[in-house]
């Protein structure tokens, strides 16, 4: 959970949206009010899909009608903000809301703002009563995940006007058995949520201290796709220093590498390993993850956490991002706007990287958001679903196409991209962000938050594994079949 902030720091900390460096041209907000811009505007087009960044929404009018949402508490800006303020990011989301509420004759109302925990409950309480109350749900994503297979949420191949095939949309949403199975699709990530890109995963480092350390081609490593997780051994496992002099490894010494191997942490690496833990085949999910190459991993990640280099704060994951700035480490796992929330007063320079790839034959290098970050998705009992679709594509397709560049330009450049290779580094982190049927529909019950019992001894992964299996299979299967009920 964030902690609440001002609205400006808020706003601020959304630095980084999947529209960076995917744009050849940016529109000016105002150029971009109704369809009569649309007309007479030069095209700009998505160099990645091909398409104009134009929506196919028609002229619709809804008379007025109020669009209203719930939303995480932390992140209340994914939807609304209340005014102009004068401040650059907090405007270009208001006049983003402004632009479609006269498009479409509407009135976007101030979200309804709660924790994580409060807005699933909400959900229940809401459909069991057959009450019309919110448009839009934007909760977390492991909860939300969870009341998809409750049954509280509509299908969106049944809202109109929405295409996933849009690039306001993660492309890895659209790939057969990752959010959309056999038609359906329950909850979907698009650009209108700025924490789906503020809370991707990534690695920090310090270029003071890598270069004291003889460590000079990190970009370039990276670039000519030698970034893996054996280069990060290689560099950071004899990085120590007792610097509080007390003969024990803690938080007050120095160190090559600071993590927390748990949870998502570890989720991340999995992935970023381009290894997943289920597979759909021929409409059952099929275990993955006992594999010679999953076994490698987890012995490979327990032999990181053992190396001098590594602090692992798995027991106070939180801390990292709050070791890294202090001048602890040379390389730490963050997520994006942990480095705009805890890093602005850091003095050294740092750059920005993906999450090492396994080996250099791995294609890309991939990324995966923490489970805390939006969601989207309509309630069954949800009954303007024109409104409501025509909404989420127009605000998306804006978010794309004025929000994102203005994020990308101010904050990223002024804030977090020192250097415009940062910017090139981050721009393939973003555009390389993944999500797969396991971890968006893990519910807490999946392999996603018990990966870390592999790392708990040497050779974990076989007894834990044997000892979880069932259980896991048996939860993948009750998903898969709701999928496929009538």
């Amino acid at each position: 959970m964030h902690t609440k902030r001002s609205l400006a720091v808020l706003l601020l900390a959304s630095m980084m949206l999947s529209a960076c460096g995917q744009t050849e041209t940016v529109k000016d907000t105002a150029e971009t009010t109704g369809t009569a811009a649309a007309e007479t505007e030069t095209e700009t087009v998505d160099p990645i899909a091909g398409r104009t960044l134009q929506d196919e929404v028609p002229a619709l009018d809804f008379g007025g009608a109020e669009f209203r949402s719930i939303v995480q508490e932390s992140t209340p800006y994914d939807i609304y903000v209340a005014e102009s303020t004068g401040d650059t990011l907090n405007d270009v989301i208001f006049n983003r809301n402004e632009a479609i509420q006269e498009r479409f004759n509407v009135k976007i109302a101030e979200a309804v703002a709660k924790a994580h925990g409060q807005i699933a409950s909400e959900v229940k309480s809401v459909v069991t009563a057959g009450d019309d109350a919110y448009d839009l749900v934007l909760g977390q994503m492991e909860e939300s995940g969870k009341n998809a297979l409750e049954g509280y949420f509509r299908n969106w191949y049944d809202i109109p006007y929405v295409n996933f095939e849009n690039p306001w949309y993660p492309k890895s949403l659209m790939q057969d058995g990752i959010a959309a199975v056999n038609g359906k699709m329950f909850v979907a990530m698009s650009d209108l949520c700025i924490s789906y890109a503020e809370q991707t995963w990534a690695i920090a480092y310090d270029k003071v201290e890598a270069e004291n350390y003889g460590i000079t081609d990190v970009y370039e490593t990276v670039r000519e796709g030698k970034w893996t997780i054996d280069k990060l051994m290689e560099w950071t496992e004899d990085i120590y220093t007792d610097v509080n002099n007390d003969g024990n490894k803690d938080e007050g010494d120095f160190y090559g590498f600071m993590h927390a191997a748990t949870g998502c942490h570890l989720a991340a690496y999995l992935y970023g390993f381009d290894q997943r833990s289920v597979d759909i085949k021929d409409g059952t999910p099929v275990m993955i993850l006992n594999t010679e190459k999953t076994v490698s991993i987890f012995e490979k990640l327990y032999k990181l956490n053992q190396n001098p280099g590594t602090l692992n704060m798995a027991s106070s994951g939180s801390k990292v991002r709050e070791l890294f700035p202090a001048g602890r480490s040379v390389f730490a796992t963050m997520q994006m706007h942990h480095c705009y929330n805890y890093m602005r007063d850091f003095e050294n320079p740092y750059g920005i990287i993906p999450f090492p790839k396994w080996d250099e034959a791995q294609a890309e290098y991939y990324s995966i958001v923490d489970a805390g970050c939006n969601i989207i998705a309509v309630l069954m009992t949800a009954q303007n679903t024109d409104m409501i679709g025509a909404l989420v594509e127009a605000l998306s397709a804006e978010s794309w196409r004025s929000v994102m560049p203005t994020y990308c330009d101010i904050t990223l450049g002024a804030k977090v991209a020192r250097d415009e290779e940062s910017s090139e580094m981050i721009n393939m982190v973003l555009e390389n962000r993944f999500i797969d049927f396991a971890y968006l529909y893990d519910g807490w019950s999946g392999w996603t938050f018990k990966l870390d019992g592999f790392l708990k001894t040497e050779g974990a992964f076989a007894s834990t594994y044997e000892k979880q299996a069932k259980a896991a299979q048996t939860y993948y299967d009750k998903v898969i079949n709701f999928f496929y009920e009538d």
